[in-house]
């Protein structure tokens, strides 16, 4: 009995070295075919995602600038292809997508200079207006002026990188523009030791920054402290088809005492089911309750407001009266722009979900 107990082991452990011998022979078969048809995802990123420095001012066409060559191929459709240097790596590429310049920025370190004076970029280039190289710290960086604001997926097969280009409510149920106030030389309110550029600026990066939902593309009008014209945030709103617009700042009073969150919407322009006042009141109650403040009410916005010209849902959002000694301190602070933003995120989440229903609700009929 002992013998045949032995030999049983024996028999199921030379059972399962053949079994361990041909998985791991079917493991390196599988890796080796891979491995010669590898496609790779590269890391897409918006511009407020990447920290990488490169002159932001679009370079002027002289003789040291390389312009990109870019030609049509017949039949391809939604995608265009940039031949990459040799050696270039997966983590050596990264593809920005600028899109409040409505500009694609593809980031290559180590990238060879001269490789662009000879190869062109090719496939569905309709997109595309014009391109050009800038030489940066540590690589080159090829800047493409794009005909719209566009969404873009890319993936690294041996030493071409595809970008396919989609509209964005081809990839996203619904799409959002946050809009912090002022910018640049429009400090907004000021006077008080913060301005209400610095801290729209402030919440909107950590709006950007807690951001989860994947049926939602969010939208910031700008990203660092520019000048931004209204034109500019009124395009790209209208460029992205946005289903709200949320426009972020603060006020002030002559009465130091006043304090609070308060909704602004424009009374002039009415959107059946879920309009300009349904959305200033959803966002405005879910701020004060994320931010454990006071609601100070709803009022309809100033005639010269952007709110009159933007063609979608939308709406102001003061988040406290810089006025207020003891309210500019609770701005000031991290952790209460954090519960702001906690309170945009909501009230974008609540709102996003009432369309849905009313969208579903259009359809049995």
């Amino acid at each position: 009995m002992e013998n045949d107990r032995k030999n049983c082991e024996k028999n199921n452990m030379r059972l399962s070295l053949v079994l361990w011998t041909v998985l791991c022979g079917i493991c390196m078969a599988v890796m080796l075919v891979f491995a010669s048809n590898k496609t790779i995802v590269i890391a897409d990123v918006s511009e407020d995602e990447t920290g990488m420095t490169v002159d932001g001012v679009w370079p002027p066409h002289e003789e040291h600038d390389v312009l990109l060559t870019v030609q049509q191929a017949p039949g391809a459709s939604d995608s265009f292809n940039v031949p990459l240097p040799k050696g270039i790596r997966p983590e050596n590429v990264v593809v920005e997508n600028r899109y409040v310049a409505r500009e694609l920025w593809i980031y290559i370190q180590n990238g060879d200079r001269s490789f662009y004076e000879k190869n062109v970029l090719s496939g569905d280039v309709s997109c595309i207006r014009e391109g050009c190289l800038e030489t940066g710290d540590d690589g080159i960086v090829l800047k493409l002026a794009m005909t719209d604001v566009m969404e873009y997926r890319s993936t690294l097969e041996g030493d071409v990188l595809t970008i396919a280009c989609s509209r964005p409510h081809d990839l996203y149920d619904y799409t959002v523009v946050l809009d912090p106030a002022g910018g640049g030389s429009e400090t907004g309110i000021d006077g008080y030791g913060l301005t209400e550029k610095e801290l729209a600026l402030e919440v909107a990066r950590q709006v950007q920054k807690k951001f989860e939902m994947s049926n939602v593309r969010l939208y910031l009008t700008r990203t660092e402290d520019v000048d931004l014209a209204a034109e500019d945030r009124i395009a790209l709103a209208e460029a992205v088809n946005a289903d709200l617009y949320i426009r972020i700042g603060a006020q002030e009073d002559e009465n130091p005492a006043v304090y609070g969150i308060q909704g602004r919407y424009n009374a002039e322009y009415f959107i059946p089911g879920f309009g300009n006042a349904d959305l200033a009141d959803v966002v405005t109650k879910a701020v004060t309750i994320a931010s454990s403040n006071r609601a100070v009410g709803l009022v309809p916005s100033d005639d010269d407001s952007v709110l009159h010209d933007i063609g979608t849902v939308a709406m102001e959002l003061s988040m406290g009266y810089l006025s207020n000694p003891q309210e500019k301190a609770l701005l000031e602070q991290q952790s209460y722009r954090e519960r702001l933003a906690d309170g945009i995120l909501n009230a974008i989440r609540e709102a996003c979900d009432v369309l849905g229903q009313l969208e579903r609700e259009q359809e049995r009929k």
